[in-house]
């Protein structure tokens, strides 16, 4: 039997299908917008890369009150997040539901421990990296993570293929924009930027077809689209189904972010002020703009709405060791 969707009897464009599903993908957001504030500062936001599509934003790791670069809450507030990016939202409010009802965490425990063992032990595992994503995606751009990917590895030594993550909101005009994620963490800007575009590019330069690098994700999306709520679910899939016309009303867009290390901040044991990083930054982040915009022409996306996130640090290898340390998967002391 077909599902009915609350939306099928409402004009495809109409303001009232619009805001429905609109309000419906706002109630499912994790997070506030103002859960990253004591670990991420906003330096630049939505600055427009001329002759793309494009708007880069920078974030940056703040300093504490003796001048210190706070790197590890990030990582400690990331790790505490691990049921909401890894864990399905029915999985989770059934293990709710069940704290509730014996008066025990036991089940919240269970499902953090769960959680954390999806992480793959590799050394160079970018899995913190798309988490950051995901926590900016839904507490600061208020974007939707469509499906946990996650919980599909069929093996925790290894990633999971396709995009780093499914993301989507309702357009105000009507429509949907369906953002595909690509996250990367890299010792050089460069290296990290030019990557990131290119593992990107085959999700929104692909012709709709079978043979779309996105395809498989979408299928996925069908068969496991990340929400408690029926109706939501019914209403996303005419939109992602070929026969409907509503999926001619779907934009494809990309959601990137990039951290890397950057001198802006002090050497390790000295202090600095955040005016002093941010100013720093500034004159960095005339570079990262430059070599974002060629990347984006070099792969044929100027005509792609992109997010581009660049998330400098002092050391991305520190973030990576000590976030796999407290996730449980490294024995690193």
């Amino acid at each position: 039997m077909t599902q009915h969707s609350l939306f099928s009897d409402i004009p495809d464009s109409s303001p009232t299908q619009v805001e429905m599903l609109g309000e419906l993908l706002r109630d499912a957001l994790r997070g506030k917008p103002s859960s990253l504030d004591a670990h991420l500062i906003c330096h630049t936001k939505d600055l427009e890369l001329e002759e793309t599509k494009t708007r880069l934003h920078c974030y940056y790791l703040p300093t504490d009150a003796n001048g210190r670069i706070r790197i590890k809450p990030l990582a400690e507030h990331l790790r505490d997040r691990v049921i909401d990016y890894a864990i399905p939202r029915k999985t989770a409010e059934e293990a709710r539901r069940v704290a509730m009802e014996t008066n025990s965490l036991a089940p919240i425990s269970a499902l953090h421990e769960r959680a954390k063992n999806l992480f793959t032990d590799l050394a160079k595992s970018g899995e913190g990296g798309e988490l950051l994503l995901f926590a900016m995606a839904e507490s600061i751009f208020g974007i939707t993570q469509v499906i946990c990917k996650m919980t599909l590895k069929t093996s925790t030594s290894m990633h999971y293929h396709g995009s780093d993550g499914v993301y989507v909101e309702a357009r105000p005009e009507g429509g949907l924009n369906l953002y595909w994620g690509e996250s990367k963490v890299y010792q050089t800007p460069s290296t990290a930027i030019s990557n990131c575009l290119e593992s990107l590019a085959p999700f929104l330069l692909d012709e709709e077809g079978e043979d779309a690098e996105r395809n498989q994700d979408i299928l996925l999306v069908n068969e496991f689209a990340n929400f408690t709520d029926e109706h939501l679910i019914a209403g996303l899939k005419e939109y992602l189904d070929k026969n409907n016309p509503k999926s001619l009303l779907t934009k494809h867009c990309g959601f990137a972010l990039t951290a890397f290390d950057s001198h802006s901040y002090p050497h390790k044991g000295a202090a600095a002020s955040t005016e002093d990083v941010s100013a720093a930054l500034a004159q960095q982040l005339k570079n990262w703009k430059k070599t974002t915009k060629g990347h984006i022409k070099n792969n044929k996306l100027e005509h792609f709405d992109i997010h581009f996130i660049c998330v400098p640090m002092p050391c991305v290898e520190d973030f990576r060791s000590y976030f796999l340390k407290i996730i449980g998967v490294s024995n690193d002391t």
